[in-house]
This record gives C-alpha cells, structure tokens and sequence, in this order.
C-alpha cells in the first residue's frame, strides 16, 4: 500500500470514526446539528443505526491500513453508500425542490469521498496489472 492510500483512508477513518462515535453517543446533539427532533425510541434508533454505519465505515477504512487487503473493499464500499447518499439528495431535490446551502455542502463532500475512492481502485488496478 503506498503513502497515498494510507492518507486517504487515515482521513476516511478519522472523519467517519469521529462523526460515527459522536453520533451514537450524543444522538440529541447530533440530531440538532442537522435539524432532527428525536420524540420517540425509534427516532434515537434510527439515529444510532446511520451512525453506527458511520462509526463501522471508519473502522473499516483504518483497519485497512494495516490489513492492506481490505483496502480494495473499503473503497468499493465507500464507493456505493455515499453514492447512495448522493442519490437521495438528488431525488429529495426533485420531490421537494429544496436545495439549501447545507444540502450542497454534504452533496460536494460526498461527491469527494466517491471520486477519491474511485480515483484510488482505478489508480490501483492500473498498478496491479503494470506488476502483471
């Protein structure tokens, strides 16, 4: 694994590590950064879980520095559920028509973490197959 991927996945780890973490430990904090009223169990549930995911994706992502065959995983995985996020934004936006600043922020943050993870499996690949 070269030096490039371990800043990529340290910075993955570190971003969702933290927010992960925070989320399923202050779940009203959390909820008030984004707008969220939690008025019932489920309501806390559902915040635990995404951020249970969040907090799962940053293990991920630093466990793959260290076990360098996971990487290629990792980034596939990054790779489909924030473009998964991606897509729901989108389609929010043609349901509803609202497209506030916040929105696009998380659009261009996601969009970041898809590209740089499909920039790194490319990069990779054409390196295994040079070494081939």
């Amino acid at each position: 694994m070269n030096k490039l991927d371990k800043i990529i996945l340290s910075l993955l780890a570190i971003e969702h590590l933290g927010f992960g973490i925070y989320g399923l430990y202050a779940p009203n904090s959390i909820a008030g950064l984004i707008g969220y009223e939690l008025g019932s169990e489920f309501a806390y549930s559902e915040i635990r879980a995404n951020y249970g995911m969040f907090t799962i994706l940053g293990c991920m992502a630093l466990l793959s520095i260290f076990i360098h065959s996971m990487a290629r995983q990792t980034y596939i995985i990054y790779s489909i559920i924030f473009s998964s996020l991606i897509l729901g934004r989108i389609l929010n936006y043609f349901i509803t028509g609202d497209l506030v600043t916040s929105i696009i922020v998380a659009v261009v943050a996601e969009a970041i973490v898809v590209g740089l993870c499909i920039w790194r499996l490319a990069a990779n690949r054409q390196t295994a197959e040079s070494i081939d």
